[in-house]
This record gives structure tokens, C-alpha cells and sequence, in this order.
């Protein structure tokens, strides 16, 4: 306790000589190897601390919900999945069963794509606690990701039932398909809008409140919405536009000379890395290359990120931050590499391609083609506008795109990673396969062969086949991604041209309409 009093007030020093005085008395002690962690993570020992949450891992049986929380945030937060997962497996009844472990839990198996064991694992919970809230959320969302949409939405109204102002729960009743005519109470809801204690909360209500209203053709009032969702989400994010102008800069300024030399060159799959804008159709891809039966689907991953982090001794809470490209000079690719095909290997179950879907990867292709030189890179492209247009009416994590809730900085943002990606493709020509959505709604077939033909396989007809084979998907595309890909005859941003005029002036002279 009074190491942690000396954490919370900055005092690092005296924190630390106390934990070693209680490490040396007590060196198998969970609870304070997870806060010698937490501490090496306040100097930004990253290394350290990693090795520090491993160690609280292999200390035996968890014996109480406390140390079960503690245990489980440490190891999701250095992307240790297996162990994770080994973790959560062993628990005993009486702990997997409480309400927080069980809520914690859920989210932990939705962050790493299978949220068909988020529902089971939340499920044996509800049983024993059917009056919380959260747990219904929980439950709603994991059905939700597997697209069981009538049941999503009888747990997600349970979840209302018991706590009628539950943003999340309105937000995700939002998403589920259908015109959604009389489906949310809209004065209800701006009921509780208007009492929202928290900028998420009312973000949330304020994001959900626009889908209502655009659903039923009131645009104008869908506007300002939008807008006050938009302002809402702001106040909740910590962005700098300038840290991304550097963080481009530095990117573009890497030495790519070195090609692929030095990278991990035995793995024993191809790993397949979709990149683009965020809602540029990403997933869609991703589910059409699941239905190849040579290709394993593993969903948005953080792997490669972690052994960044890994090399560069630092935590960054994006995807890569200037101290990461700073550090890069020193990188040992070749371990990078091996580190991201032993941490994936788990999900290949016999396949010869694993696709990573993490959209924002398209910063570290310089990183990745270097560990990882027998690599595929498909890029997805999007109309700018319906992209950008697609990013600001969707709330993400506190940590993800940032940049989207502010019409000049996400215009910003969009600039700089259409200029990025046409700098990778002069540094590394013949590397990267670009695939348009407009193409993979209209002509399915001969984008997909083109893209077979990349990747160097054979297409398959049965990758057409998305109806069958959508798996979970644990990305604001849950819905969308179970529909047959098509293009509007309107654009959707056109309902909002006056609203989206900063956007658009600031998109017009940026390339072609994809």
C-alpha cells in the first residue's frame, strides 16, 4: 500500500526500493510482481515490465478476484495472448463466475476475435448474476459480433431494462440491421442524451441518436446529432495533430535501402497484412479470403506492434509512435519477425496464409517488409470522402483513430496517409497489391482473382460465398460485413454535403475517386 501511494504521487524512486525489499522477501508474490510491472511501466521499461507480468503469471493458481483483474489487464496489455488465455482457462468457478471477472473477461476474447468464447464465458456468469447490466451488454455485443441479431438484441434491451441510461447498450441496439423504424425510443433516448454524465457516455447516446435519425431520413436533425457526438468524443480523446505530422515525417525518412535484408526469413506461412483507412472495407476483404481454404482469418492483431514495442524497450499506445521510428536504427528484424510468427502461429490451424487485419499496420509496412520479408501487403482503397465520412459518425476507443471526430484533422490525417502510402509503393514497387471497394462490390470475382493472382494462390469461388463462412467479427463491420458488398446510388456523405464542406475542400485535389 505504501508502495503504491508513492507510485500515485510520482515518487518512483522510493516506490521501487520498496519493492525490492518485498520481491527479495517474497519473490513469488503475485500481486507484487503485478505492481513491480506497473512500475517499471511508469518509467517506460517496457521490456522489464513485460518480463514482470509473465513472472506474476507463472505464480501459480489465481486465488482471488483481485489478482484475477490485475493478472488478466497486465498480460491483455503486453498482447500475451496464450498466456492470456491459459489465465482465464485455469480460473476457478467462483472466480470465473463473478460478475467483473466474467464482464472483463468478455471484452479480453472480443479484443483478440472470438467472441463466440465471450458469450459462452459471460453466459455461465448471467446465470449467477441475471440483474447485471453490463453482463447483458457483454453478451449483447459478443452475439452482436457473431451476427445472432435477435438474441443480441433481446440482451442488449435486458441491459436497458435494468439500467435505462446504459450508452453502450443503446449504441450497439443501434447497429444491429433493419430500417430500425420504432426499434429506440427517440425521446427516450434524448432523454437520457440530455443527461449523459460523462463526454463518452453522451458521445455514445449522441452517435446513436444520429444513426436513428439518418435511418429515418431526417438529416437535418441527424446533422446536429452528429455533430454534438463528434464534440462529445473530442473531449475524450488526447490527440495532437502535430505528433502525427512528425510521426509521418519520420516514417517517410526511413532508410528502405536495406530492402528486406536482415528479416526473419523460415517462417512457415505467408502472413497476408490488410491495411488502409479505418471503414475502407478492410474487413470485408479479410471475411472474402477466409472462404480460400488456404487462408486463416486472425482478425485486427496488435502482434506485430508488440514486437515493436518489444524492440524498442517502449509502450506506445497506438500502433508506432516517433520514439519507435527513432529507435528503429537498432531494430534486430529478424528477431521482430520471429517474435510475430511464433506470437500468430496459434491461429494458422494447418493453413498456409493468415490474414492481419489491422488497418492503421499501413504505418509499419517499412517495418514490417523488413522482418518480415516473404510478407503480402493488400491495401484497401475507398472513396476519401465516404471513407472519411464512414470514420466520423463511428465512436472507436479512447486510443484508436483519434483523429476522427474533427473534420480538419481527419481531413489532415487522410492526406497524410494517401502521401504515405504512395511513398511505400516508390520505396518497395511490386510489394504492395492495391484492391478498390468499389471493385469488390461491383465485380467481386475479378478483384479477388487479382488478388489470388498477388498473393499466389489459385482463386476459389467459395470466397464469394460471405453468407456462409462470416465468422465472428469484432470490428464496427459486424453487421455490415454480413451483407452482400454493394455500392449506393447516392453516396451516403451526399445527404450531408453542406455539413461535410470542410471535409470535402480539404479531400478534393487528394488523387482519384476509388
Amino acid at each position: 500500500m505504501r508502495a503504491r501511494q508513492l507510485i500515485a504521487a510520482g515518487k518512483i524512486a522510493a516506490a521501487r526500493a520498496i519493492s525490492d525489499e518485498i520481491l527479495a522477501a517474497h519473490p513469488g508474490n503475485r500481486l507484487a510482481l503485478i505492481q513491480r510491472s506497473r512500475l517499471e511501466s511508469a518509467e517506460d521499461h517496457y521490456v522489464s515490465a513485460r518480463g514482470y507480468a509473465l513472472a506474476a503469471h507463472g505464480a501459480g493458481a489465481v486465488t482471488d478476484k483481485l489478482q484475477c483483474l490485475l493478472l488478466l489487464r497486465r498480460l491483455r496489455l503486453f498482447n500475451l495472448v496464450a498466456e492470456m488465455r491459459e489465465a482465464i482457462s485455469d480460473l476457478p468457478a467462483e472466480i470465473a463466475t463473478d460478475a467483473d471477472v466474467a464482464i472483463l473477461v468478455a471484452r479480453l476474447f472480443g479484443s483478440i476475435n472470438e467472441p463466440q468464447a465471450a458469450f459462452e464465458f459471460a453466459s455461465r456468469a448471467a446465470v449467477e448474476h441475471p440483474d447485471s447490466a453490463d453482463l447483458q451488454a457483454a453478451l449483447g455485443l459478443a452475439l452482436l459480433n457473431l451476427g445472432r441479431f435477435d438474441e443480441a438484441e433481446t440482451r442488449l434491451r435486458e441491459c436497458l431494462r435494468i439500467e435505462p441510461d446504459h450508452a453502450p447498450a443503446w449504441w450497439q441496439l443501434s447497429r444491429l440491421p433493419g430500417d430500425g423504424a420504432g426499434r429506440l425510443d427517440l425521446n427516450e433516448l434524448i432523454r437520457h442524451l440530455a443527461g449523459a454524465d460523462t463526454p463518452r457516455a453522451a458521445a455514445l447516446l449522441g452517435f446513436t441518436l444520429h444513426r436513428e435519425l439518418d435511418r429515418q431520413g431526417d438529416y437535418a436533425a441527424a446533422k446536429n446529432a452528429l455533430a454534438t457526438a463528434c464534440t462529445s468524443m473530442r473531449k475524450v480523446v488526447d490527440y495532437d495533430p502535430k505528433q502525427d505530422e512528425r510521426l509521418f515525417s519520420a516514417l517517410k525518412s526511413l532508410p528502405v535501402a536495406a530492402g528486406s535484408q536482415g528479416g526473419f526469413e523460415d517462417a512457415a506461412f505467408t502472413p497476408v497484412f490488410i491495411v488502409g483507412m479505418h471503414r475502407s472495407g478492410t474487413t470485408l476483404l479479410e471475411q472474402m479470403l477466409a472462404g480460400h481454404g488456404e487462408i486463416a482469418s486472425g482478425g485486427e492483431l496488435y502482434d506485430f506492434t508488440s514486437q515493436l514495442r518489444l524492440a524498442a524497450d517502449h509502450h506506445c499506445p497506438t500502433e508506432v509512435d516517433l520514439a519507435i521510428v527513432e529507435a528503429s536504427a537498432d531494430f534486430d528484424y529478424a528477431a521482430i519477425g520471429r517474435g510475430y510468427a511464433d506470437s500468430v502461429a496459434w491461429r494458422l490451424g494447418g493453413k498456409r496464409f493468415l490474414t492481419d487485419k489491422l488497418p492503421s499496420n499501413f504505418l509499419n509496412i517499412g517495418f514490417i517488409l523488413r522482418a518480415l520479408p516473404n510478407a503480402k501487403i493488400l491495401h484497401m482503397l475507398r472513396d476519401p470522402m465516404e471513407t472519411c465520412f464512414s470514420n466520423l459518425r463511428e465512436p472507436f476507443s479512447d486510443t484508436t483513430c483519434r483523429y476522427s471526430y474533427d473534420q480538419h484533422e481527419l481531413a489532415a490525417y487522410y492526406r497524410q496517409y494517401f502521401s504515405l502510402m504512395k511513398h511505400w509503393r516508390q520505396c518497395f514497387p511490386g510489394r504492395i497489391h492495391d484492391v478498390t471497394y468499389t471493385a469488390l462490390a461491383t465485380n467481386p470475382a475479378a478483384e479477388l482473382k487479382r488478388a489470388a493472382s498477388y498473393l499466389g494462390i489459385e482463386y476459389q469461388p467459395s470466397m464469394l460465398e460471405t453468407d456462409s463462412q462470416v465468422r465472428g467479427v469484432n470490428t464496427a463491420s459486424a453487421v455490415q460485413v454480413r451483407q452482400k458488398p454493394s455500392l449506393p446510388l447516392r453516396p451516403k456523405w451526399q445527404e450531408y454535403r453542406e455539413f461535410l464542406t470542410p471535409l470535402e475542400w480539404r479531400l478534393a485535389d487528394v488523387g482519384q475517386r476509388f
